[in-house]
């Protein structure tokens, strides 16, 4: 498996490329004999005419026969070409006696019926080779003669034999330079993803990594960043997570004890008649802690699971806080609240599930008492802008520390690591407030200055 990636890019990028120069190769091969041909023919059929030129001045006595058969032979040598005519007075016996073969005769024949043929890869017997043959008609319908001109094709091979050497050493040099390339190319494509497999494997194998290096501006890139990212996150969650497995074992074990301490005092008889009831109602508000964290854990599951169904319907915003606001009084027992709510218009109304928009209000405002003494302010705002409604919790606490403020809606998050259980809850509440907020169509944020305060902004959409 490991270098897979490169064997295949490389083995890939060699068959495209052996098939490109390949296919190039035969092409310009096949349009470089056509075109050699060609020429040769053009040549022969120029050579004839020329021929034909001297057998004209010959027929009309400008020459003699000996002047004609001495200019043929020049002609001949130049061109590398043997020439044999037919005169056309004398047709017949002239076909007969050429000592051609019969496939030359049959040449001769359909020239001196006037038609011109060209034959390429032509073997002569009487030359005892390859020859291109060109055959050209002379003289008129009643005295038709003929030209035979042959060329060896040897001629043609040599040339064609010197492009293909040429063809092939390009092809090599080519080859070779391309597969440097490609070498390594693939080795820069599949270096990463190697890379990036073997930090997943011990990822997998629960090894702490370093970021993978290699930052460029390409798919791979990007590949790398989604990838650290990923993993920063896993390791934030799996953090976050074991943390909060700690701090739920802790919270769940000491109310367990203290109830079972109780109990089992009452029962021994350690603890007297008049002291039972006491005892009795230390053991109730441990166990109404549990059925907060156990509620706590419900939601984040149906919230996770995506079953809980919102029953919407037109709610007065002003109404709604006002019974938050009263809830968290009456649990806290401070009285901080009073006077410093805040809507605009007054009768603000918005379409939204009273029951979880409440959760979430008194979720915050628990907060914000939990964390603002006695004689500190808690300001609840909210306000109609455009299509959106806007709700404030403002209180002048304690604060957030700013490293902390970007995880404080993660899961399992506790902003205070050594807190007990009667000092806060479990690091669910904010989380579930984001989902339920999100759940309605809108948004949640959070700002603060440690020692001055927290701000918890949200945003729903607003309707009739």
């Amino acid at each position: 498996m490991r270098g897979g990636v490169f064997r295949r890019l490389l083995v890939t990028y060699i068959i495209i490329m052996i098939i490109s120069i390949g296919l190039l190769s035969v092409l310009m091969s096949q349009y470089l004999k056509v075109y050699f041909f060609n020429n040769k023919q053009e040549e022969l059929t120029n050579t004839g005419r020329q021929v034909e030129t001297q057998l004209i001045r010959y027929r009309r006595g400008d020459i003699t026969r000996e002047e004609l058969e001495k200019q043929i032979n020049v002609i001949g040598k130049v061109t590398n070409s043997r020439i044999i005519i037919v005169d056309g007075r004398s047709s017949g016996a002239a076909a007969a006696n050429t000592g051609l073969d019969d496939d030359l005769e049959t040449i001769l024949k359909r020239v001196l019926d006037g038609e011109k043929v060209v034959r390429r890869q032509h073997f002569a017997s009487e030359l005892s080779t390859y020859v291109v043959a060109v055959g050209l008609p002379t003289g008129s319908a009643n005295t038709r003669g003929a030209i035979l001109l042959f060329s060896p094709v040897y001629e043609v091979d040599q040339a064609l034999g010197r492009v293909y050497e040429i063809i092939l050493i390009t092809a090599g040099i080519a080859l070779a330079v391309g597969l440097i390339l490609v070498w390594v190319t693939s080795r820069r494509i599949s270096r990463p993803v190697i890379e990036l497999s073997r930090m997943a494997e011990q990822i997998a194998r629960g090894e702490a990594v370093a970021d993978a290096p290699g930052m460029a501006d390409d798919e791979i890139g990007h590949l790398t960043r989604s990838f650290n990212y990923m993993k920063n996150r896993l390791s934030e969650t799996d953090r976050m997570r074991r943390e909060f497995i700690a701090g739920v074992s802790h919270e769940l074990r000491t109310p367990l004890t203290s109830v079972r301490g109780f109990i089992q005092g009452i029962l021994d008889g350690v603890i007297c008649a008049e002291d039972r009831e006491k005892y009795l109602r230390l053991a109730f508000d441990e166990t109404n802690r549990l059925t907060r964290l156990t509620n706590d854990l419900l939601d984040l599951t149906k919230l996770e699971a995506g079953v809980i169904k919102l029953n919407k319907q037109v709610i007065e915003l002003q109404e709604l806080i006002d019974d938050s606001i009263l809830t968290v009084c009456r649990s806290s027992g401070k009285d901080i609240l009073a006077s410093r709510v805040t809507v605009t218009p007054e009768d603000l109304s918005l379409q939204a599930d009273p029951d979880r928009l409440k959760q979430v209000l008194i979720n915050l405002l628990s907060n914000a008492c939990r964390y603002t003494p006695d004689s500190g302010r808690i300001e609840v705002a909210a306000e109609l802008t455009g299509s959106k409604v806007r709700i404030l919790v403002k209180d002048n606490g304690i604060g957030i520390p700013a490293a902390e403020l970007p995880f404080i809606f993660e899961k399992f998050y506790r902003i205070d690591k050594s807190r007990n259980s009667s000092a806060g809850g479990s690091g669910l509440g904010l989380s579930i407030v984001k989902d339920l907020v999100e759940l309605h169509g809108g948004s949640i944020t959070a700002s603060s200055t440690a020692g001055q305060g927290t701000v918890f902004e949200i945003i729903l959409p607003w309707g009739q």
